[in-house]
């Protein structure tokens, strides 16, 4: 069976009242991939937390899983958690399944454990002994390391979206639209996060009307915070009179799912 523990929501600009983005479940014994792209579909989820650390631990059924998650084509990105870091070979199909990031215990923070993730490009975060998630473990890439990732999974767009965001922080905007337009054609399924790109670009070339306007396109439907974060951060801007002080506007490019 499938049980959702809890619901991330956000107010989407055009729906009713909150809507769900983001859902956490533990697929059972007797779960299966149908019903779970059953409930992806029903609530238009783009971010799935696996609470399923019996579940990474079988490395065939979590590959069986994977490999049915893109026989289906469900396109969401997800997180799991795990008690011990999975093989190379878990951790590639995985990552070509959606997953995004990797929620260990502390006790595979070794060096090696963590440049296998590493090396696909996963974020890391650990839990401790009571469940609480949320350790932050240093797992910041450089650029040459997100063009590595890119290469290794040409075909992947989470890397690809990854490596624009790495060139937009490195501030080489003129790189950004490369590996943007690959995630994008890719089918990178969260979208506003792929205009939010764009906004946090078009505001870095001094174009906070355009910045504004795909802001706006983002906030459409059920969006991630991040969107609003930036619109309330642009909105504060021009209202202190950022733009005719000639004080730089930085949006956040990604944010935390």
């Amino acid at each position: 069976m499938i049980e959702e523990h809890r619901r991330s929501e956000t107010q989407g600009s055009a729906s009713r009242g909150r809507c769900t983005w983001r859902g956490v479940v533990r697929l059972g014994e007797g779960g299966d991939v149908a019903a779970l792209a059953q409930r992806i579909l029903r609530q238009r989820l783009r971010w799935i937390d696996f609470d399923d650390e019996p579940l990474f631990a079988d490395a065939k059924r979590a590959v069986a899983l994977c490999r049915e998650i893109r026989r289906r084509g469900i396109n969401v990105l997800w997180s799991a958690r795990v008690g011990e870091m999975p093989g190379r070979n878990l951790l590639r199909v995985m990552r070509l399944a959606g997953c995004q990031e990797i929620v260990a215990r502390p006790v595979v923070e070794e060096t090696s454990n963590l440049d296998r993730a590493r090396e696909f490009g996963f974020d890391i975060r650990l839990w401790g002994d009571a469940g609480q998630a949320g350790i932050g473990v240093p797992t910041g890439y450089t650029v040459a390391e997100r063009e590595a990732v890119a290469e290794l999974l040409p075909g992947h767009h989470a890397a690809q979206f990854d490596l624009a965001v790495a060139y937009y922080r490195a501030r080489r905007f003129s790189e950004v639209m490369r590996p943007l337009g690959k995630a994008m054609i890719l089918g990178f399924p969260i979208n506003e996060l792929c205009l939010n790109l764009l906004a946090c670009l078009s505001a870095a070339r001094h174009y906070p009307d355009v910045a504004a306007g795909l802001l706006d396109q983002a906030g459409y439907g059920c969006p991630h915070p991040v969107v609003f974060r930036n619109r309330r951060l642009l909105r504060s801007w021009m209202e202190s009179g950022g733009d005719l002080r000639g004080v730089r506007l930085d949006l956040d490019p990604a944010g935390n799912p």
